[in-house]
């Protein structure tokens, strides 16, 4: 009995490591791009610091299933999204980096989560600067005092998150007018 209750407390004091979901296609988003009547773009790096590389919810850390790297699942998400849209070439000399400002999700409230996150998108064109803006997207969800429901919720709306992250960027006005340039 005592060597139970040992293990089940470790575990208890230890955590749980969780995984994002994959990523999922907005086809919304494909078709925003799609739109622009852009030339093919390529991703490049979207580099995350250790910190902003785990999401803390209650306790329980989530990491990214591509490479531990949040930076890598965005731009593994952009490039799908470009795929889907027929506008992704590994040879392109337009290519979008970044850096991850801001990884969050937050499931502390009883009846509601929210999410924000911003990435500093860099977009080069034969290696000179086309763009360089901050964009943010923020998201709230459904949750619940309970962590069996708040946890999972959280973890689930990671996906929606990132979309709204990526609608910004293929919506915003200076974006589409320095890749049409």
């Amino acid at each position: 009995m005592l060597r139970i209750f040992t293990i089940a407390l470790s575990l208890l004091v230890t955590g749980c490591s969780l995984q994002a979901p994959p990523y999922q296609v907005s086809l919304e988003n494909v078709q925003t791009i799609k739109r622009t009547k852009v030339e093919p773009m390529n991703v490049g790096a979207i580099i995350a610091t250790k910190k902003l590389n785990s999401i803390s919810l209650r306790g329980s850390s989530m990491n990214s299933p591509v490479n531990k790297s949040y930076g890598d699942y965005i731009s593994t998400a952009v490039e799908e999204e470009l795929k889907l849209a027929k506008l992704w070439s590994p040879v392109s000399s337009t290519v979008i980096t970044g850096t991850v400002l801001t990884n969050d999700i937050d499931v502390s409230g009883f009846s509601e989560g929210s999410g924000e996150i911003s990435v500093n998108f860099i977009v080069t064109k034969n290696n000179i600067i086309i763009f360089d803006k901050v964009i943010s997207a923020a998201h709230t969800f459904d949750s619940s005092f309970m962590g069996g429901i708040a946890i999972p919720n959280g973890q689930t709306n990671y996906v929606n998150l990132v979309q709204k992250l990526i609608k910004n960027l293929f919506e915003n006005k200076e974006f589409i007018s320095a890749i049409k340039q």
